[in-house]
Parts: C-alpha cells; sequence; structure tokens
C-alpha cells in the first residue's frame, strides 16, 4: 500500500518546522510582542525549505496561514468571515518568498558560501520586495511588515528615515537567512572530511545589523538635539459604544462634553476628538452643532470626526453620498477646515460588488459605502502657525499620504481613529506598532485620538511620549482625555526617504536578481 507522502517524516518534519515559523512571526507582533523572535523567526522556514524544496508552495502557504490567522484575529469582533478571508489572502504572500528562496537552495551546497551570501542579501531584498507588493496590490494592506516588529527599538527603526520600514525588514531578514544558512552548513558538515570554512553568509548581516544599530544611535541623538516649540493638544478618548442607539447617543453628548470641558479647562491650543466621535453628522444635527459650538465658545479651536453626507442631485431625499470626515471648528463654532478620508478600508468602508451581490453586506458593520474625497489633507490650526496632516483610521498605515501631507505643509500628523471595533483584542495596540514608523519616515510628530485604545503622541523618532493611560496598571481601554506636550520641529527636515520614496523597493528589485542570475561555466 502506498503511504501518504505527508507521512513521511521528512515532509512532517518540514510542514512543523514552517508552522514553527509562522507562529514565531505571530509572537513578535503584538499582543505578545516579543520582538526578538524578528530576528530569528524565519530560521525554521529555512530549513523546511532545505528539507522538502519540492513542498515548497505549500510550506510556504502552511508557514503564511499560521501567522496570519492569529495576527489578524483581532478583526473578528467586526467580521469572523472578513478576518480569515483576509488571513488566507495574506498568507499568500509566503508562496513567492518560499518558491523562489526554496528553489536557490537546490542548488546551493555548503561548500559554496558566495552563494550563501548572495541567498542572504537576494532573499532579504525579494522579502522587503514582495511585502512592498501587498503595500500597493488591491488598494494596499501594509500590515505588519516584518520591520514592524521592531516599533520599540527606537536605534534600529531609524532606518525608515532612509528606506522606510521595508528597510529594517530587509536588516531582520538578512540575519534571519545568515543565521539559517549556517546552521545547515554546519549540520550537513558534521562527519565530513575537510577543513572548517569561513561563513559570510552570517559575518555579513552581523555586520549590517552593526551599521545599522549604531547609525541609529547616532540619529537618535541628533534629532533629539533639534529646536522645536511646544502645542499643547488635548485629546478626548471618550469610550463609545459602536453600534448607537437614542440611549447609548445621548450617553455619548454627555461623555463628550463632560471630557471636553474638564480638558478645556487646562487651556490647550487644541481639542481633538476621534473618528466618527459624534452620534450624529454634525453638519446636518442641530443637536451636534450646539455641542460643538458651546465648547468652542471656550476659547479653544476643536478638531473633530464625523460622518458627512451630500444629497445627491437628481436623485431621492433620501439618497446620499457619505464621507468619512474631519472638521475643523474656530473659537466662533465656525467649520473652518474639513478633510474627507482618501484611503478607504476595503470591507470596512465600502463593499466590493456590494450593489451586484447585496448578500456580502452582512460582512461589514457598514449600511452604506463611504466615498473617498479628495483635496488637501492638511488643516491649519486658528491662531497658530501649525499645520495638521489629518490621517483618519488606518491611513496611518500608509507612507504615500504621510508624504503627500509633508508637500501640502503638514507639521504634526492627527491619526482620528475608533479601534474600539476590535475590542477587547489587540487591534489598538497593533495600529499603534504599525503607525509609528510614518513619524520616523518624514520627521514629523504625531498625535492619535481614539476612542478606545491607545490615545498617544508620538515623536519624530518613533518614541511613544505619553499615551491616556491608569497609571497605576497601565490599562488604555478606560474613558478619559489628557493634555499632550507635542514637540513640532521648528525647522523640518527633509529624509532621504521623503525624496525618494520608492528607492529601496527599486533597489530590492534589484538585488532580487541575485537569486536568479547565473554565472556561466
Amino acid at each position: 500500500m502506498r503511504v501518504p507522502r505527508f507521512a513521511d517524516r521528512r515532509s512532517a518534519a518540514a510542514f512543523g518546522l514552517a508552522a514553527l515559523s509562522g507562529g514565531l512571526l505571530f509572537c513578535a507582533f503584538p499582543p505578545v510582542g516579543a520582538a526578538s523572535l524578528g530576528f530569528v523567526g524565519l530560521i525554521p522556514f529555512v530549513w523546511a525549505l532545505r528539507l522538502r524544496p519540492e513542498g515548497r508552495g505549500r510550506l510556504s502557504y502552511s508557514a503564511g496561514l499560521v501567522c496570519w490567522v492569529p495576527s489578524l484575529w483581532f478583526l473578528s469582533p467586526v467580521t469572523v468571515p472578513g478576518a480569515l478571508m483576509l488571513a488566507a489572502y495574506c498568507a499568500l504572500y509566503f508562496v513567492p518568498v518560499g518558491w523562489v528562496w526554496g528553489r536557490f537552495l537546490t542548488t546551493w551546497t555548503p561548500d559554496k558560501p558566495g552563494r550563501a551570501v548572495r541567498l542572504v542579501i537576494g532573499g532579504a531584498a525579494w522579502w522587503c520586495a514582495v511585502e512592498s507588493v501587498r503595500g500597493w496590490m488591491l488598494t494596499g494592506f501594509p500590515w505588519n511588515y516584518l520591520g514592524a516588529t521592531q516599533w520599540e527599538n527606537y536605534a534600529l527603526m531609524q532606518l525608515a528615515s532612509v528606506g522606510g520600514v521595508l528597510l529594517v525588514s530587509f536588516v531582520l531578514v538578512a540575519l534571519n537567512l545568515g543565521i539559517a544558512i549556517s546552521l545547515v552548513s554546519l549540520a550537513e558538515s558534521v562527519g565530513r572530511a575537510g577543513r572548517a570554512r569561513m561563513h559570510p553568509e552570517l559575518y555579513a548581516p552581523i555586520l549590517i545589523l552593526a551599521v545599522a544599530f549604531t547609525w541609529g544611535a547616532r540619529e537618535l541623538r541628533r534629532v533629539g538635539h533639534a529646536e522645536t516649540r511646544r502645542l499643547r493638544v488635548a485629546v478626548v478618548q471618550p469610550l463609545a459604544a459602536n453600534k448607537w442607539s437614542e440611549a447609548s447617543a445621548r450617553d455619548n453628548y454627555r461623555v463628550l462634553w463632560e471630557l471636553s470641558d474638564a480638558a478645556l479647562s487646562l487651556k490647550p491650543d487644541l481639542l481633538i476628538w476621534p473618528e466618527t466621535a459624534l452620534p450624529d453628522e454634525l453638519r446636518w444635527s442641530e443637536r451636534a452643532a450646539d455641542l460643538v459650538r458651546s465648547l468652542a465658545a471656550k476659547g479653544t479651536p476643536l478638531l473633530l470626526g464625523s460622518l458627512d453626507f451630500v444629497p445627491e442631485e437628481g436623485q431621492g431625499p433620501y439618497d446620499r453620498v457619505y464621507f468619512n470626515s474631519s472638521f475643523l471648528v474656530d473659537r466662533d463654532g465656525r467649520l473652518t477646515g474639513e478633510y474627507r478620508k482618501k484611503h478607504l478600508v476595503m470591507f470596512g468602508e465600502y463593499m466590493p460588488f456590494g450593489d451586484v451581490f447585496p448578500f456580502l453586506r452582512s460582512l461589514t458593520p457598514m449600511p452604506e459605502d463611504v466615498t473617498p474625497g479628495a483635496g488637501s489633507g492638511v488643516l491649519r490650526v486658528p491662531g497658530e502657525d501649525v499645520g495638521l496632516g489629518m490621517l483618519i483610521c488606518f491611513e496611518d498605515l500608509m507612507p504615500y499620504l504621510a508624504r503627500e501631507l509633508v508637500d501640502e505643509g503638514a507639521d504634526v500628523f492627527v491619526n482620528q481613529t475608533n479601534d474600539a471595533w476590535f475590542d477587547p483584542l489587540w487591534g489598538s495596540w497593533s495600529h499603534l506598532a504599525n503607525a509609528v514608523f510614518r513619524s520616523v519616515e518624514q520627521r514629523r510628530p504625531t498625535v492619535r485620538a481614539t476612542n478606545s485604545g491607545v490615545s498617544a503622541w508620538v515623536d519624530v523618532r518613533g518614541v511613544v511620549r505619553e499615551r491616556i493611560e491608569d497609571p497605576t496598571t497601565g490599562r488604555v481601554r478606560l474613558r478619559g482625555f489628557k493634555v499632550f506636550e507635542v514637540e513640532v520641529p521648528a525647522d523640518p527636515e527633509t529624509t532621504f526617504f521623503h525624496r525618494y520614496p520608492r528607492g529601496f523597493v527599486w533597489l530590492s528589485c534589484g538585488l532580487s536578481l541575485l537569486l536568479v542570475v547565473r554565472r556561466r561555466g
């Protein structure tokens, strides 16, 4: 009787190693947050490809599923089918990585250190090239790039000012490959006669890592000594329910008033509410307008999140075009600026083919599609020479949006988000871990106002300086407010990444050729 292929011990071991890598990578991100696993998490995956290169497609997808299903499970309070579908999609990006790495490993032997170095450099570049594709394919999902595991490794994350978070990924993957290939070489050389060889495939990534840490530490000191000016920003975290009823709406109005009134007594320069903080559309609700005017009369401008709509011309009275908006209100209660979210979340704010297949709308809590906005994303604070670069919800994952805002004159990024959709899971922390890199890439501070999660401000080095939390327990899922003393650069710099945002992506594509170019013999 023919024994099933999976029953083969080498195949079983290979799949076990691939699954182990997926689990280690998941643990490198929040909620576990074992960032050191980012330096070694891919080693079992490389061993699996060495054991069974002919099954590299299945091994890669298995590793991807083990990594992504738990990583995206924080979306399950919103939609379980959507979370599983997105995880299955993201796991696909492991396949081209494993397929190319596995193919190269079939022609490598321990007596070829030169080819090992090519795998380390070219393989790390290929990983980054594939990650970059995930960042723009189907509107883009740049969530949990491997470099984001180092969101609290302040020296290493300064590389993002040169090549974005992908450059941090490159260093991590190169070290993973270098260690893995050296271990494979040592294991396969046991018992064989011959002189012990050097391991340049390990020395090269260690040297790269040492240079990255040294340069990053110097950047931390240099940027930390730059001249700044203070902007006192009060952030309100209302901990409001996402499913509205008239009773919950009244309660939310009360909470917004009480927290904002207390915050305004401290005389901040700006008061910020999170995304869609108002239960009603500001421009169409007298109740919402009265609350905002009453608070503005206390002498502080307000930046608040609200749904907005415009009636469709020529249609019925209930046909509307909706926008996810931020409104800036001056001290006289007048609307002085509006930003409409540009980069919408698929299945969250709009449903592809929802009009053709109405049953798809059961996968999202939004009853209507939101329309993307246009125009500048910078709002000027009344009475202050400060430009606010608006990033609503997951827009702070998009490096291209942050770059556009800097070109438009943004001095501070403002992220208004409602991470309460993911409560009580870890989506808020994951969101923060990915978002801090925008501050490093563009050298602009970020203020985050969340309904429930991690309301904080991040300096130009990517350091989370302050957040709303219980001072005793450190719990961040609470109702409250805080006034942040945000340090705004007096003379904002233009980073290399800002000038050449696709530079490292193209370099990665070029270095990936090391895996396919062969010498003629």
